[in-house]
């Protein structure tokens, strides 16, 4: 009798609140499993572990990199297999080829970028060869290539990796050591990560960063203006709020250019004006905060770490004049 005296009134609103609560809950499954997914290919592994280090049967040499890895490749023999731990206990693996005149005590330690195989270093490392007598150290970033870990971190452990690298170099080269460190992106941003930090190393004479970003999301943004025509940062939130869960950090330590004044030793940015991945203002919010002697170098429509290949005899030279700078 009671359910008589209900209005089909009450009953619709009933009914709409019903599905109102339906359609939120499913709309926010589906708004956990599109950024769960985010995570996953963003912070996961891109790659699983290759099982031997193997030479690759064809390497594309139209440009300086890919030149680069052919010499890196045709040299292997000169380049030891090395490993080191990380912080956390993570296997770090990295490539050393040591001075053939072992009196030296210049040290180059190269550090890739995201997704990419340390071979790309290569020519970084044939460049520094012609200009000083040097060991050379390629790191694997960890989770990458022969280094073990499951989740990138975009700079933040990368750049306390790097502290296993330079003391590897000590050993190597001598406590009185000079160092100068090279990075692509990813690998640039956690050398000046690590520079931040207190205590980093006085060995470190000089840091080289190409195409550095200010932060993990603002290539990202880009992408999803670009490609999807979305604004991504309502879902990165979901994403940052799982890597404070899963990782253990927030993804605002991974900014660089906020405590780049706290940098001591010379610097020296790349960037390419036609970067469609990550912004050249991300390289002048780095250099506008540092104190330290500095310089920045554009290359007119450059794209993404392209600026050896377009303008080869400019970044050679500007390398050479950093290396003298940061001897006297």
């Amino acid at each position: 009798m009671i359910f008589l005296k209900i209005s089909l009134t009450t009953i619709y609103i009933i009914i709409a609140i019903v599905l109102v609560v339906l359609l939120a809950g499913c709309g926010f499954i589906i708004y956990v499993a599109i950024a769960n997914r985010l995570f996953a290919q963003i912070f996961k592994r891109p790659q699983p572990m290759p099982a031997v280090d193997r030479s690759p049967s064809e390497i594309d040499q139209s440009d300086v990199v890919g030149k680069g890895r052919n010499w890196f490749y045709t040299n292997r023999m000169e380049f030891l297999n090395v490993r080191v731990d990380a912080f956390d206990g993570v296997k770090l693996a990295g490539y050393f080829r040591p001075s053939a005149d072992r009196t030296c005590r210049n040290v180059l330690i190269l550090m890739h970028g995201y997704n990419e195989h340390p071979s790309v270093c290569a020519a970084y490392a044939k460049l520094f060869m012609t200009k000083v007598q040097c060991h050379v150290i390629i790191a694997h970033e960890r989770a990458h290539s022969m280094s073990g870990g499951k989740y990138v971190t975009y700079g933040l452990c990368e750049s306390m990796d790097l502290n296993s690298w330079i003391e590897f170099a000590k050993i190597q080269a001598g406590e009185d050591c000079r160092i100068y460190i090279h990075g692509r992106c990813m690998g640039g941003v956690a050398a000046l990560l690590a520079a931040e930090q207190e205590g980093f190393s006085e060995n470190v004479a000089g840091i080289i960063v190409d195409s550095a970003y200010d932060n993990f999301e603002d290539p990202l943004l880009a992408l999803g203006r670009r490609r999807y025509k979305l604004d991504l940062s309502f879902i990165l939130k979901w994403v940052k709020r799982t890597v404070r869960i899963k990782l253990g950090f927030d993804t605002a330590a991974c900014e660089c250019a906020v405590h780049a004044s706290r940098i001591q030793v010379p610097v020296l940015l790349f960037h390419g004006e036609g970067d469609h991945i990550v912004d050249p203002q991300s390289s002048r919010k780095i250099y506008d905060n540092i104190r330290a002697p500095k310089r920045m170098v554009i290359m007119p429509k450059a794209d993404h770490l392209d600026s050896y290949n377009a303008y080869p005899a400019v970044y050679e030279k500007e390398i050479e004049n950093f290396i003298e700078k940061c001897v006297v």
